[in-house]
């Protein structure tokens, strides 16, 4: 079982399987560990982590792969919302964009005749 539980460690599913099943806080990270999402466990966090790891939606394949961090936590929406409340006032009052509600805004460039 893993019992540091403040380092980043790459989402697998040899890691996924030591974890515990208890409610948690946890943060997902891409390899430079820039946060893509943060969430809740829901009572058992190694079934939420797997259930991340292969839901195309949230956790889209990158290069390098995924990290994560967790928190055990009694009461998670607690947690969570101070969990957010952190990164918001480090990261200019906005949320990871796994945590958007909003997609990004795609631009089309006009073509130019050359």
């Amino acid at each position: 079982m893993i019992t540091d539980t403040h380092n980043w460690r790459r989402l697998t599913p040899e890691t996924i399987a030591d974890l515990p099943e208890a409610g948690a806080v946890f943060e997902v990270a891409n390899l430079v560990r820039t946060v893509q999402f943060i969430g809740s466990a829901a009572g058992n966090l190694r079934a939420r982590l797997a259930s991340y790891a292969q839901e195309d939606l949230k956790l889209r394949p990158i290069p390098g792969g995924y990290y994560f961090r967790y928190a055990t936590a009694a009461k998670e929406d607690d947690a969570l919302a101070e969990r957010l409340d952190c990164y918001r006032k480090v990261h200019g009052g906005i949320v990871p964009a796994g945590n958007s509600d909003t997609g990004v805004a795609v631009r089309i460039a006009s073509r130019r005749a050359a």
